[in-house]
């Protein structure tokens, strides 16, 4: 029987592609306080997944890049929490990487070879699904127009990643 006291913690992180590499931040906070990660953080109340990630990036990184494709999701179990954290692919739209100074204290672009010289930088998760992005081996899953056929809703309502169709021919 699920616990009423039980939380679900939602969570994105944004891999912005740029000049080669993909942009992360040193965190000054969390167990992973001191190691490079995903610019992200917890979605609001109220709040889709992608503006969530949008507004994280710019608060943690001041750059401004547009969600592409949901590229992993991470589904921790804790005795307090159901804490899940979507990573989507980002397309790098404008700004100069610069940490925050509160909840990151650098912002920097590293290479995949830097992620495999020196994967103790990082918080395990970030070569674990940036190393694959990166050589070009998954594609990811792109957001698709979805409207229930019976219900109240709107096309605005909901939000499906699926794989791409494929083309035919």
């Amino acid at each position: 029987m699920a616990r009423s006291d039980h939380r679900n913690i939602i969570g994105v992180g944004g891999l912005v592609r740029m000049d080669g590499g993909i942009l992360v931040v040193r965190l000054t906070y969390s167990d992973i306080k001191g190691r490079y990660m995903f610019p992200g953080g917890k979605v609001d109340p109220g709040e889709s997944l992608e503006a969530a990630l949008v507004r994280e990036v710019e608060e943690e990184a001041q750059v401004t890049a547009e969600p592409e494709t949901l590229i992993a999701v991470r589904h921790r179990v804790d005795p307090e929490a159901l804490n899940t954290y979507l990573i989507f692919s980002m397309r790098y739209v404008r700004g100069e990487p610069r940490a925050n100074g509160r909840e990151t204290d650098d912002a920097l672009v590293v290479s995949a070879e830097q992620l495999r010289r020196r994967p103790e930088r990082f918080a395990s998760l970030v070569p674990e699904v940036a190393l694959p992005v990166l050589s070009g081996s998954t594609n990811g899953l792109t957001r698709q127009d979805y409207l229930p056929a019976h219900g109240r809703y709107s096309a605005e309502t909901f939000q499906l990643y699926a794989a791409p169709e494929a083309e035919v021919g």
